[in-house]
């Protein structure tokens, strides 16, 4: 590890030094700020976030002080064109091991740190929330200025091409997770979208409906992500069958709308998978015309089937069991050995499993997981994927660690134009996006040597891009003065980033946990199943303790 922060220091100053080559030099202009600076340039540097490239331009050019007008900045400009990240194509039957992160965490460098760590344990797979429970799209996208330009709050992910392409280097095979149909924010925005008035849950027979969506799925694709992933695909569970359609019933929307987004995702090489909840699997009828997930009539327009089989779901005396979150195995067994008997070999079966201790009583620690995964591979199941909101997973590697080995990646199908071509998953490069000891000069991967021409950016971009729940970086440095800054000053290290917006990203926490901050919880109010299967009222979480389901 210090040899590896050793290099990565190194490689800063060779690549962001005096005598980089690749520095391009800015002078100041009246009213200029270096978060202005920082912003316009951001896309032709390797930092991922504005903060971090703030924290490089301030060391590199020893600032300690306000900017002076006419004073020169050497920005670290890395490539001549932005980061452009292309799918790559992996067939639909490929064991996915792999985590979910949620936005806060795939807003800083927690998230590289989580797919290293993921990777050496023999995981391959890390699913982000693109569009949230809350209906925000967590990266800068056109999409929300069309459809809900009065709706302010900041995408948590500064640039998606340079968290796709981080990852892909990785060897990481990247699932964008888009919440379909429960959209509280839209659900606001546009009332009339909403079905029966339902507050938080839009018509899913609404063509207006599925063109947002299918509008969020396309910009997704074009970003390069190599998995779409649909939560909450379905109709809320208000007990009702209605779609307001003549003749068409509930199943039959949600199955005509995934063929619309497969026809999308199968002419670009992007897998298409379902989040199902796991009750639905029993394929009662009370269930089925309500929520309209007909897995007969789905499992023609969908890759993948993920069923949301988590023990603390099931209702206490469900199938005979007094408490179905102490008896893991039976249910994850059970569930895919069902799902596979409705499906055969059309669809991949590929569960969500539980990474959080609701309801478990006897003991929730890397054993609960571990029999879980177990529970998958006897039944059946390709690959799993952990769902913690919070993203605490000291136990979810723990269990990797007795059961798994790194392994060599398989070859897989890279999308080159209009074809597909077999090429070997490219290598982790050695100065990917880690996570540093100590801040002050945070080097971001370089591509190697590339010219650096940018065009000055006399002022900042139309719209600066900052997310989410998460607050918009600080303007560290105030505009520019007619006094410049003192040299000989120290350099201010990079900001200390507060645990309650943004995970602990260093090594020396390697193997703490990522806070759940604030909007990012995935509580979600009662959503109640007719077969029993409710869920459990909305409540306060506290990092650590059982976590909230989601559907």
């Amino acid at each position: 590890m210090k040899r590896s922060c050793f290099f990565l220091f190194l490689c800063s100053f060779l690549f962001m030094g005096a005598a980089s080559p690749d520095a391009t030099t800015y002078t100041v202009r009246s009213g200029d700020t270096l978060s202005a600076i920082a912003a316009a340039y951001m896309p032709y540097t390797a930092a991922y976030t504005r903060r971090e490239l703030i924290a490089s331009i301030r060391a590199i050019n020893k600032i300690d002080g306000p900017l002076s007008i006419g004073q020169s900045l050497r920005i670290p400009v890395a490539w001549k064109e932005p980061v452009k990240a292309r799918t790559v194509t992996r067939p639909r039957d490929f064991p996915a091991k792999g985590l979910y992160m949620n936005p806060s965490s795939a807003g800083t460098r927690f998230i590289f740190d989580s797919a290293e760590r993921l990777k050496s344990l023999g995981g391959n797979t890390i699913v982000f929330d693109a569009k949230d429970d809350l209906g925000a799209i967590t990266y800068p996208s056109p999409i929300r200025r069309t459809y809900c330009p009065e709706e302010k709050y900041y995408p948590n992910i500064e640039e998606l091409p340079k968290l796709v392409e981080y990852l892909h280097r990785m060897d990481i095979h990247v699932a964008a997770r888009v919440v379909a149909f429960r959209d509280p924010i839209m659900s606001r925005t546009r009332p009339e979208w909403c079905i029966n008035r339902e507050k938080n849950w839009l018509d899913p027979a609404n063509p207006d409906v599925q063109e947002y969506i299918l509008t969020v799925i396309e910009d997704l694709v074009e970003n390069g992500v190599d998995e779409i992933q649909l939560d909450y695909i379905r109709y809320h569970a208000d007990g009702c069958t209605d779609t307001g359609v003549e003749g068409v019933s509930r199943t039959d929307v949600i199955a005509s709308f995934l063929e619309k987004v497969h026809a999308i995702t199968r002419s670009r090489g992007v897998l298409l998978s379902v989040d199902m909840f796991g009750i639905v699997i029993w394929q009662r009828d009370v269930d089925v015309l309500v929520v309209g997930q007909d897995i007969a009539k789905m499992k023609h327009h969908v890759d993948i089937i993920s069923p949301m089989l988590y023990p603390s779901h099931f209702n206490p005396g469900f199938g005979g069991v007094k408490n179905p979150a102490d008896d893991p195995y039976r249910f994850i067994h059970n569930g895919i050995r069902r799902m596979k008997e409705l499906v055969g070999d059309e669809v991949v079966i590929r569960p969500w499993l539980q990474s959080f201790p609701l309801r478990v009583t006897t003991g929730f620690d890397a054993k609960y997981i571990q029999t879980q995964i177990d529970a998958a591979r006897d039944a059946g199941g390709t690959g799993w994927l952990l769902w913690s909101p919070g993203n605490y997973y000291n136990d979810a590697y723990g269990a990797m660690q007795n059961l798994m080995r790194p392994e060599t990646p398989p070859e897989v199908l890279e999308a080159s134009g209009d074809h597909l071509r077999v090429t070997p998953v490219p290598p982790a490069l050695e100065s990917e996006p880690t996570l540093k000891p100590e801040p002050a000069l945070e080097p971001a991967p370089t591509p190697g040597p590339k010219a650096a021409p940018v065009p000055a950016p006399g002022s900042p971009p139309a719209e600066a891009h900052t997310s989410g729940p998460a607050p918009a970086p600080a303007d560290v440095s105030g505009p520019a003065s007619a006094h410049s800054a003192d040299p000989a000053k120290v350099l201010d290290p990079m900001p200390t980033l507060s645990p309650a917006t943004e995970p602990a990203t260093s090594p020396a926490h390697r193997g703490t946990q990522a806070p759940d901050p604030a909007g990012t919880s995935r509580q979600q109010p009662k959503d109640t199943q007719s077969t029993g299967n409710e869920y459990p009222p909305e409540r306060e979480q506290t990092p650590g303790s059982a976590e909230p389901p989601r559907g």
